[in-house]
């Protein structure tokens, strides 16, 4: 199916429909993409977002734009099934229009973490108080092993461990009280219960999502983070100006939370329910590379340059800075238990030629060909599965 686009210039675009058949959006999304990311898949799965979040729709378009072209600049596909980031619209008091936020969930973090090309596999994972097994210790012989129960209980540690290609190991395990007071500490939760909208802040709707984001934030202090990784930090949660961004891309993202937010729309919830992936930003980070780990903490105070630019925030801001804290203990060890990412990279290879076939392609063609890899797909990665028979259906609604 061929994608026919207008050639109005971006500034006469009236509306977010309007950039996804528009000739200069795709151009700008091509400029900033990611190597594995195509412009015209960025638009169907942005298509497929505004469906499932309406109030999308009501973005101010320039705006809207430079969003999706951070997220292509990420590599991550907003609003999907895999929970790697979120677009998500909120209104803009002092301006009195309607503006888009880019949220990235942990598993987004996990995927750009694991790019660094140093990093085999990265987790997070809560302690329960009813788990089988809990083994955290520190010292000479420091050692981290956990088997999950029932996870009924009361919630005692969240933690993060990644495992690298050398075969070392480093974790990072933070108190259930240090995590609940970065909570409290949270710009964005404290807006949420000023304007009664808590039950549904991400903070207590996806506590356990938000806990594991907190742990890697944590984690990745200590790790060889991409350029790609340290960009989600600086823009993740915060009011970025990226009118600006869409453009010219050439400066980057400025931070720039100029407005008063009075609250963001319920819509997103309705696709956090089938992923359960929503995330809040935590704070920015330092960067620590594993050889480092070992010396003492406040020898590691150096803050690295930001990706971003940041102009002066307002006071009402939705940001989350992070509280000092201690970060729990980090080692690098051979005992951890904790079961490696899967290399579905494959899975995703698949997934973006479907949505390349598909594009002027037959839907029953394209299955058919691509046949050996979804039946494999279903069973080794029912996630990506799930997106590859979601972006059909997209196809077969459309009339393709």
């Amino acid at each position: 199916m061929s994608m026919n686009l207008t050639k109005t210039p971006l500034r006469q675009v009236s509306n977010v429909q309007g950039l996804l058949k528009n000739e200069g959006a795709r151009d700008q999304l091509a400029a900033v993409a990611a190597k594995h990311l195509t412009p015209e898949r960025m638009m169907r799965v942005v298509a497929n977002a505004i469906r499932t979040t309406p109030k999308l729709q009501q973005c101010e378009p320039i705006s809207f734009l430079g969003a999706m072209m951070q997220c292509a600049s990420l590599g991550l596909e907003p609003n999907t099934i895999l929970g790697h980031a979120y677009l998500v619209p909120f209104d803009n008091k002092r301006k009195n229009i309607t503006e888009v936020q880019v949220i990235v969930g942990y598993k987004g973090l996990i995927d750009l973490a694991r790019r660094s090309g140093h990093i085999t596999s990265i987790s997070a994972n809560i302690h329960y108080s009813d788990d089988k097994l809990w083994l955290y210790e520190e010292g000479t012989d420091a050692k981290l092993r956990h088997q999950p129960g029932p996870q009924q209980g009361e919630k005692l540690d969240a933690y993060a461990i990644a495992q690298f290609k050398d075969g070392g190991h480093a974790y990072v395990v933070l108190p259930w009280a240090h995590i609940m007071k970065i909570r409290d500490g949270s710009q964005g939760y404290q807006s949420a219960v000023r304007y009664g909208k808590e039950k549904t802040h991400p903070w207590v709707a996806y506590e356990d999502e938000m806990a594991k984001k907190t742990a890697i934030r944590a984690l990745s202090k200590y790790l060889p983070l991409s350029v790609e990784f340290r960009d989600a930090v600086e823009i993740d949660e915060n009011r970025a100006d990226y009118a600006a961004f869409a453009m010219d891309p050439t400066d980057g993202v400025t931070i720039n939370m100029d407005g008063e937010i009075e609250d963001e729309s319920d819509e997103p919830e309705k696709e956090e329910q089938r992923s359960a992936e929503k995330t809040k930003a935590e704070p920015k980070m330092r960067d620590v590379t594993p050889e480092q780990d070992a010396a003492p903490k406040d020898e590691q105070k150096e803050e690295r340059k930001p990706a971003a630019k940041k102009q002066e925030s307002a006071p009402e801001a939705d940001q989350d800075p992070e509280p000092e804290h201690d970060d729990g203990g980090l080692k690098h060890s051979k005992r951890g238990k904790e079961e490696p990412e899967k290399d579905l990279s494959w899975a995703l290879q698949l997934r973006n030629k479907i949505g390349g076939d598909l594009l002027d392609g037959d839907v029953d063609t394209v299955l058919k060909q691509h046949e050996e890899g979804i039946k494999r797909a279903e069973v080794e990665a029912p996630e990506i599965h799930a997106s590859i028979m979601e972006e059909v259906q997209f196809y077969r609604d459309q009339g393709a």
